[in-house]
C-alpha cells in the first residue's frame, strides 16, 4: 500500500480510538452521575458531569460517523485499486475464477481491513487505557479487566484461527462453483450434444455439497467463537461487582469489552479471509501499484520490429509453443502469416504484441518510454466483445475519438451500416451479432486507433469470399503506411502481402522475399 493510504487507514484507526473512548467516558460519566446523585448532593455538584455526559454522547455519535466514512474510504480505495490490478493480471484465469476472484476475494480484503486491523488496533489502544484507568480506582477491577480482555481479544480470536484453518479452502472452492457455473451456462448445447451433461452437472452438484460443508464449518465456528466472545463482557462486570469493584468500573468493563467481541468473529474466518487474499496476491503478483498511464493513445512514428532467438512455453506446456524463433518486420511492411491449426501463428501476434511469456531470446524495437501495447496491437484470437454499445466497444473507455472517425473504422472494416448506430448495443460477447459482423467490429476497433504495427488474425473469419476480399483490402488501405501482420489460411489473400512467414511446429520453417501475385 501508498504512504497515502497508510496514512488514511491510521487516521481511521484514531478517529476510532477517539470514538470508542468516548463510548466508554459516556458510560462511565453517566454511572457516576447516577450513583452520585442517589446522594441528593446539590445539582451545581453535578454539573460537570451532565455537561461531560451530553458532550461524549455527542462526541461518540459524530466521531463515529467520521470514523466509518474515513474507514470506508481508504477501504474502497484499496480495494479499486486492487481490482484494477485484478484485471489487469486475469490473461490466464479461467472465467469464472476470474469473477470469484475480482469480486468476492477483493472483497474479503475489505474484510481483512474493516474488521480485523482496525477493530485489532483500536482494542489494543482502548483495552490498555482503559484497563490503567480503571485500576486507578480499583486494583482488583483492574485485573478483572485486564483478564477479560486477554480472554476476549486474545485467546478466543486464537482459538478462532485455530479452528478456521479447515476454511482456508472457501476461497478456492467458490471460485471452483463459479467456474462450473460459467461452464455449464456457456457450454450445455455442446455437452448435451456429446452426452456429457450428466457427468458435468455431477460435478457441479460435488463441488457445490463441498463448498456448502465449507461454509456450514465456517458459520458454525463463527457462531461459537462470536458466542463465547459476546459473554466475556457481561462475566467481567459481573465478577467486578461480586468482588466489590463498585458499579463505575463494572460498567466500564462491560462497555469496555464490547471492543474486543468483533475480533473472535473476525478470527474465525481467518482461514477464509487468509486463502482469498493469497488468491488475489498470486493474482496481481508484484505487479506495481495501478495508474492510468499518461498516454493512451497508440504511437503515430513508425516502428521497426526484430524478434530474436524467441522462445515460448506456456504454464503447463508439454513442448515450446514457439522455438528459435527471429523474424524481422520492418516499418511499413505487409507480412502474411500461413500453417496449420495450432502451428503457434497466433502465438507469434502475441509476442509481438507483448502478450505472450517470452522465456528464452528478446523482442527489440519498442522505443524508450513505450509500452507493448503503444507499438503493436490488434484483432486477436481471444479477442472479446463487450455488453454494451457499438461506440463503447470501439472506444473502450478511450476519449478523443470523434463520432466520424469511428464511422471511417467501421466503413474500413466493412462494416459502414453501423455508422450510424453507434448506440446499438451488440450483446453478450457480440451476440446480436452474425459471426462475420463480431469479427468486423474487431477489426474497426483496432483500426481506430492503429498502433505502427497492426497485428489481424485471422480478420476477415465468417465472411464469403468476396467479402473477405473487399474487406481485407479496405484495411490494408486504412493502415497507410503501419507495418501489417495478418494471420490467414486464405491463400488468396497472399499476393496482398510483401513477404509471408510460414509457421509449423512453432518454428518459421520458411521466410520468402516477397510473395509474388
Amino acid at each position: 500500500m501508498s504512504a497515502g493510504v497508510v496514512l488514511r487507514l491510521v487516521a481511521a484507526g484514531v478517529l476510532g480510538v477517539l470514538a470508542e473512548a468516548a463510548g466508554v467516558g459516556l458510560v462511565g460519566t453517566a454511572t457516576w452521575m447516577i450513583v452520585r446523585a442517589a446522594d441528593q448532593p446539590p445539582l451545581a455538584a453535578l454539573a460537570v458531569a451532565i455537561a461531560a455526559v451530553r458532550a461524549f454522547a455527542l462526541l461518540k455519535g459524530g466521531i463515529r460517523y467520521v470514523e466509518r466514512l474515513a474507514g470506508h474510504d481508504v477501504v474502497l480505495r484499496v480495494l479499486a485499486d486492487l481490482r484494477a490490478r485484478a484485471f489487469a493480471s486475469l490473461a490466464d484465469v479461467k472465467a469464472g475464477d476470474a469473477l470469484s476472484r475480482v469480486v468476492s476475494d477483493v472483497d474479503a480484503v475489505q474484510d481483512l481491513l474493516l474488521r480485523a486491523v482496525l477493530p485489532a488496533g483500536v482494542a489494543a489502544v482502548i483495552g490498555a487505557a482503559s484497563v490503567a484507568g480503571v485500576a486507578l480506582f480499583s486494583p482488583v477491577a483492574g485485573l478483572v479487566l485486564a483478564v477479560a480482555l486477554v480472554l476476549g481479544g486474545v485467546l478466543l480470536p486464537l482459538l478462532g484461527r485455530a479452528g478456521s484453518r479447515g476454511s482456508a479452502g472457501l476461497a478456492a472452492a467458490r471460485g471452483a462453483v463459479a467456474a462450473g457455473a460459467v461452464d455449464l451456462a456457456h457450454g450445455a448445447a455442446e455437452l448435451t450434444a456429446f452426452g456429457a451433461l450428466p457427468a458435468a452437472l455431477a460435478t457441479a452438484s460435488a463441488r457445490g455439497r463441498r463448498l456448502a460443508r465449507l461454509e456450514a464449518r465456517a458459520a458454525a465456528l463463527s457462531g461459537v467463537v462470536s458466542g463465547a466472545a459476546a459473554l466475556v463482557p457481561a462475566g467481567a462486570a459481573l465478577a467486578i461487582g461480586a468482588l466489590g469493584g463498585g458499579p463505575v468500573p463494572a460498567l466500564v468493563a462491560l462497555t469496555v469489552g464490547e471492543v474486543v467481541v468483533p475480533l473472535a468473529a473476525a478470527a474465525a474466518r481467518h482461514g477464509e479471509v487468509l486463502g482469498a487474499v493469497r488468491r488475489v496476491r498470486a493474482l496481481v503478483g508484484d505487479r506495481a501499484e495501478a495508474s492510468p498511464p499518461p498516454d493512451r493513445r497508440a504511437l503515430a512514428e513508425p516502428v521497426s520490429v526484430r524478434l530474436r532467438g524467441v522462445r515460448v512455453r506456456y504454464p503447463h506446456g508439454a513442448r515450446d509453443a514457439l522455438a528459435d524463433v527471429d523474424l524481422e518486420l520492418p516499418a511499413g511492411r505487409r507480412v502474411a502469416v500461413v500453417g496449420p491449426s495450432g502451428a503457434g501463428k497466433s502465438t507469434l501476434l502475441d509476442v509481438i504484441a507483448g502478450r505472450a511469456p517470452v522465456v528464452a531470446g528478446r523482442v527489440e524495437g519498442v522505443p524508450d518510454g513505450a509500452e507493448a501495447w503503444q507499438v503493436a496491437g490488434g484483432v486477436f484470437a481471444d479477442a472479446h466483445v463487450f455488453h454494451t454499445t457499438v461506440r463503447e466497444n470501439l472506444t473502450l473507455g478511450r476519449d478523443g475519438f470523434g463520432d466520424a472517425a469511428m464511422r471511417s473504422a467501421l466503413a474500413a472494416a466493412g462494416l459502414g451500416e453501423y455508422g450510424d448506430r453507434l448506440d446499438d448495443v451488440v450483446g453478450e460477447d457480440g451476440g446480436r451479432l452474425s459471426g462475420g459482423q463480431r469479427q468486423r467490429l474487431l477489426l474497426a476497433r483496432a483500426l481506430l486507433d492503429a498502433p505502427p504495427v497492426l497485428l489481424l488474425d485471422e480478420p476477415t473469419e465468417g465472411l464469403d469470399a468476396d467479402a473477405a476480399d473487399a474487406v481485407l483490402a479496405t484495411a490494408l488501405r486504412a493502415a497507410g503506411e503501419r507495418t501489417v501482420v495478418v494471420v490467414t489460411h486464405r491463400r488468396a489473400d497472399l499476393d496482398r502481402f510483401d513477404d509471408v512467414v510460414t509457421v509449423a511446429d512453432g518454428r518459421l520453417h520458411s521466410v520468402p522475399a516477397v510473395c509474388d501475385p
